[in-house]
């Protein structure tokens, strides 16, 4: 069964939407939009939306035992959605405006990894970090490149999944646990013309989901690179998906409008906005970060 017409949900006009997650306790879609310092809301059952201001231009989030742990420039921390209060936890050293994190998720030991990136997108700079239950900043070996995405695991919980955005690369890593990263390898490449590997997620059969930035696509890919099925968006800039809904089986797309001409504003209404759609297989449920 092919997966249904993506189709406009939450028309929000995020500069840079991203990193969707889904909360089943509460039935709610989160994702940000950094570029605005905003955090963004959607519950499928009435269809409603709603925007919070946020104190940090946080590029990724993940659930924390009823609140949303946020990493953004150099910092991390809690930010609590009924105070709608930010609470720092940790961070790195250096200046934002050189260094960023730019993207990140919870690992099968309930870790929070993220990886930073050159803020102008121009040098390998990148470093992958563990934050753990004791609040700890831990690095992870991993080569450097120029803007990683997306930070994802199999069902088995021994591969990691990322993509090299800037070489087109989707790749692979063996997970031996505590942060141990072994057999880098390239398992699909986008340098056909098709867009940049931007946001992903894995679904119950393994296969890995991914957005691709200026390719105006969805591609599900098998656990060796083949492509299952693509899906076509009305829009040029995905920049993430999740899987969401009772039965897991709602694949939502954030997407951007930054950078877009006149004229592809013009012929892409809905840039910038959240989309869904349903696929046969579902997807994992969202992990939680474990340091609460």
């Amino acid at each position: 069964m092919s997966p249904t017409e993506p189709q406009c949900v939450a028309p929000t006009s995020c500069l840079l939407g991203q990193s969707p997650v889904w909360s089943a306790s509460e039935g709610l879609l989160f994702w940000v939009d950094p570029n605005r310092a905003k955090l963004h809301r959607y519950k499928p059952k009435t269809g409603n939306t709603r925007r919070y201001d946020l104190p940090l231009k946080a590029s990724v989030i993940a659930l924390a035992g009823g609140q949303l742990l946020m990493a953004g420039g150099l910092d991390l921390g809690l930010f609590d959605i009924e105070t709608e209060e930010f609470t720092r936890l940790a961070g790195l050293d250096g200046d934002p405006g050189d260094i960023r994190i730019n993207c990140g998720g919870v690992a099968p030991d309930g870790a929070f990894w993220f990886a930073t990136m050159d803020a102008a997108e121009k040098t390998a700079r990148s470093s992958w970090y563990r934050f753990g239950a004791d609040h700890k900043i831990e690095q992870i070996a991993a080569a450097s490149v120029i803007i990683p995405s997306s930070a994802c695991f199999s069902p088995a919980g021994d591969v990691f999944y990322t993509a090299d955005t800037a070489e087109q690369e989707l790749l692979a890593f063996d997970f031996g646990g505590a942060g141990k990263l072994s057999n880098r390898r390239v398992f699909a490449t986008t340098s056909m013309g098709a867009g940049y590997p931007d946001g992903s997620a894995v679904d119950a059969e393994g296969c890995i989901w991914n957005a691709q930035w200026d390719g105006a696509r969805l591609v599900r890919y098998r656990p060796d690179g083949r492509i299952d099925c693509t899906v076509r968006l009305p829009t040029s800039r995905p920049t993430g998906c999740c899987f969401g809904d009772d039965d897991l089986r709602t694949l939502y797309v954030t997407t951007a409008r930054t950078g877009l001409t006149a004229f592809q504003m013009d012929t892409q209404p809905f840039a910038g906005s959240l989309f869904a759609l349903r696929t046969a297989c579902p997807g994992l449920p969202s992990r939680g970060w474990e340091g609460m």
